[in-house]
């Protein structure tokens, strides 16, 4: 599905993300907005020669259309800083409300309290750390087996859980409770797991970004998607996605309703991934292109 340009619906979905969030750093952000705005300028502009790059099969063909999940590590590093351009507030303290009134109280400090178990919160904590490979299995497996136009689809909807998230921590910012609350102590902190889980985050994360968890929103994007074109990756891959929604919270990274809001924002989007993946395609198709159609 291309477009006189080239333009995959991938493409296109990017270049949205790239040109709103260019535009919200300008209006808010002054000097540094401006210098992340033509970063972004940059990156828009350079997926137009990207577009006349076919490749089908391949590392290359896996690269054409997944490069925007590849590149959301890049793109949330900067939410730290376009998030204070907004606002100087983080929002936890109504997140917390909210699941006090569902819960009944605090599910991120009460879970691991309640079952302060070492074996159990390693298995928790390496469930979180799966999150980095749930996706790029979900987009290789669907590669591998279905082929280029069903990955397509794939990247589209992770991308599409990325890119949503990113832009709801940029106007309503929450740190979440590795912020807000103690670090867990006693014989869980001496985890292996634990600890790699920890470093990983004190190395890279960015505050104010936790509602909803994009860990979740686009795991289980990459898990429904791959489904979708061949639901053998949807057994393989469901199990660990409920134990990392469950280590999200159990490690205080995520607030409950952080977990749940990632889980419904993905199955929203899977929902309606066909049509928003027409909604992006092309305004005037190639005859006779032999890029994937669908």
């Amino acid at each position: 599905m291309t477009d006189a340009q080239g333009l995959l619906p991938v493409d296109r979905l990017t270049r949205v993300y790239l040109g709103v969030t260019a535009i919200f750093a300008v209006v808010f952000g002054g000097m540094t907005g401006l210098v992340i705005a033509g970063i972004h300028a940059v990156a828009y502009l350079a997926i137009t020669p990207l577009a006349r790059w076919r490749p089908e099969n391949g590392l290359l063909g896996f690269l054409r259309v997944s490069y925007p999940v590849a590149l959301a590590p890049v793109l949330y590093a900067e939410i730290a800083t376009l998030n204070r351009f907004f606002t100087e507030s983080f929002f936890d303290g109504l997140v917390q409300s909210w699941d006090a009134k569902i819960f009944g109280g605090q599910p991120s400090i009460e879970l691991s309290s309640a079952l302060p178990w070492l074996p159990f919160s390693e298995v928790l904590h390496l469930a979180y750390f799966g999150y980095y490979g749930i996706v790029p299995i979900a987009l290789i497996g669907v590669f591998c087996t279905k082929g280029f136009a069903a990955l397509h689809r794939t990247a589209f909807v992770v991308a599409t859980a990325f890119f949503a998230c990113y832009l709801i921590f940029m106007v309503f910012p929450v740190a979440g409770p590795r912020y807000e609350f103690a670090r867990i102590e006693g014989p869980i902190s001496e985890g292996a797991f634990y600890g790699l889980v920890h470093t990983i985050l004190e190395s890279g994360s960015s505050k104010g970004a936790a509602f909803p968890s994009s860990h979740i929103a686009a795991s289980l994007a990459a898990v429904l998607g791959a489904a979708r074109e061949d639901a053998r990756w949807f057994w393989l891959l469901i199990i660990p996605e409920i134990a990392l929604a469950l280590g999200t919270v159990y490690g205080r990274f995520h607030y409950a309703i952080d977990a749940l809001a990632g889980f419904a924002l993905a199955v929203l989007i899977w929902r309606f991934d066909r049509r928003l993946f027409g909604f992006f395609g092309p305004r005037q198709p190639v005859m006779g292109s032999r890029y994937p159609t669908e």
